[in-house]
């Protein structure tokens, strides 16, 4: 039977439960919000198989990296652009998978403001996914889908953070004919408890119901990190203390799941045959770019990688680049860890979010947030 890796470095990825024969694991939550496998010893076999696919057990790192080559890329639609985090490569991508009879997976809030991995088949459906999610998604039975529609002889396009894409690489083995991962750059996962959290209290604040969230929308133009809580009737909540707490707690690392501390995938060696993320330090290599809008910075890992890029490149604005010229701090090293981490979950446990937030940003954090505001006008 299973021992369950040091919590400390489980990612999560739903590998162990999804291959399982005899469905002995299932992913359950812990008091932080995150899931973590759990094994009913009656059932388990003892067959081995998730130790075999475990990315904590079984990942070993090339120090030379994968990257073949990087680009800067921005879509010719300003629509796209305005609705994309970055410069829209998740959409031309994924429009290209759509157009050979293909499936996309990737992120999006369902009908309950859960972050979840959905599979599309239309761009309408796919639209859900665009913009970035800071916490880490649900995955459900997402694997086995994909383990479905790739033996129906689909196409089919899955993009996560690379612990996912890894999980799901290890769970398909040899069957992954007509797979497309593309990993992200990631500089670590919330958990999904504290956002639910989050969104709470900013229904309490608003006293209106949240319908939908945007973590980094455009409006401000792509340097700018705001983020956007849409409320019933039509309201919308943003550019105060309260409406920007998550981003905060984000940069401040408060609640990342612990394995995101130890990393094995912040490095240049990817799992994905493409890995996207923000192209940041694109004005100093490439000033004339056009960054305002969003620049999406894209790495080719593999042969098959390359061949996509071969099809795509003449679609969008492209800048080839080195490397080096944007490398970013998740692919040099795994996120640190807040040395106030355990504070604030134990003044969330006995007290709850509010007095955690307090606790950590102090008392009058809204008032200070509204002086800085205007201290930049001046």
């Amino acid at each position: 039977m299973i021992q369950c890796v040091n919590p400390a470095q489980c990612y999560g990825c739903t590998a162990c439960a999804s291959v399982c024969p005899k469905g002995a694991i299932t992913m359950k939550e812990n008091e932080e919000g995150f899931k973590y496998p759990s094994v009913d010893g009656s059932a388990c076999v003892s067959c081995g198989l998730c130790k075999k696919v475990c990315p904590v057990l079984n990942r070993q790192v090339s120090e030379s990296g994968s990257i073949r080559t990087a680009y800067a890329m921005q879509h010719t639609d300003r629509d796209v652009l305005k609705n994309s985090t970055s410069g829209g490569m998740f959409t031309t991508l994924s429009d290209w998978i759509f157009a050979e009879g293909g499936v996309v997976y990737g992120a999006a809030f369902d009908e309950q403001m859960t972050v979840r991995h959905i599979r599309a088949a239309t761009a309408e459906k796919r639209n859900d996914m665009r913009g970035s999610k800071y916490v880490q998604s649900e995955l459900g039975n997402v694997f086995a889908e994909v383990k479905q529609d790739l033996s129906e002889g689909k196409k089919v396009l899955f993009t996560g953070t690379p612990c996912q894409v890894d999980g799901l690489r290890r769970f398909l083995g040899d069957h992954t004919e007509g797979l497309v991962c593309v990993d992200l750059i990631c500089h670590g996962s919330p958990s999904p408890k504290i956002l639910r959290e989050q969104f709470r209290f900013i229904e309490k604040k608003t006293r209106r119901r949240l319908i939908n969230y945007q973590f980094r929308p455009k409006r401000w133009s792509w340097h700018v990190h705001r983020e956007i809580a849409y409320l019933e009737g039509g309201k919308e909540f943003h550019s105060n203390a309260y409406s920007d707490l998550w981003q905060q707690i984000y940069y401040m690392r408060l609640c990342h799941r612990p394995s995101c501390h130890s990393c094995q995938y912040s490095n240049i060696d990817r799992v994905g045959d493409l890995t996207i993320a923000d192209c940041r330090g694109i004005d100093r290599v490439v000033p004339d770019f056009g960054s305002d809008a969003g620049v999406s910075l894209v790495l080719v890992n593999t042969r098959l990688g390359e061949e996509i890029m071969e099809k795509l490149l003449p679609t969008m604005k492209t800048q080839e680049l080195a490397p080096e010229s944007v490398m970013q701090p998740p692919l040099r090293q795994p996120s640190q860890p807040n040395g106030r981490r355990e504070q604030f979950w134990t003044i969330y446990r006995k007290d709850g979010y509010e007095a955690a937030i307090k606790s950590y940003f102090g008392k009058h954090f809204a008032l200070k947030y509204k002086v800085k505001k205007m201290l930049k006008k001046i």
